[in-house]
């Protein structure tokens, strides 16, 4: 089986390109978004919590399909069908596969994570230090 059959065929893979793909747009959405307003950051404080829990779990479900993929390949071994070699070595590198797209998906994810929650707070210094100069125009107008 090719690597492209396997990745079609994986339902993990899919679950963690469609998590990866939905973490990306909302990143994208956020971070290339031109205001920068009060708005903006309600809405970037809360996707923070939810875009680290869904990032985390790229890998966790990376891991997840090399457990099913080695289950599977113990399945068939049992069955005594093919070459125990050839069966053992195809099948952990079908399995370590799901791993490697985890691990390929969040990176890229994490740093983009890392990159907004710099911006955020960046943005939020800025209000705070606008919202105090503003209160003490008001108390020397007072």
């Amino acid at each position: 089986m090719s690597n492209w059959q396997q990745l079609y065929s994986n339902t993990v893979i899919w679950l963690i390109l469609i998590t990866a793909l939905v973490c990306y747009f909302i990143l994208f959405e956020l971070l290339f978004d031109k205001n920068k307003n009060d708005c903006w950051r309600t809405k970037v404080d809360s996707w923070l919590h939810t875009l680290k829990v869904l990032l985390n779990c790229l890998p966790l479900l990376g891991l997840f399909g090399t457990i099913v993929g080695l289950l599977n390949t113990f399945t068939q071994m049992s069955y005594g069908t093919m070459d125990q070699q050839e069966l053992l070595s195809s099948g952990i590198a079908d399995a370590m596969l799901t791993t490697q797209v985890g691990l390929l998906m969040v990176i890229p994810g994490w740093v983009m994570l890392a990159y907004l929650k710099r911006k955020f707070a960046y943005y939020e210094a800025i209000s705070l230090l606008h919202y105090e100069q503003n209160q003490e125009v008001s108390c020397v107008q007072n």
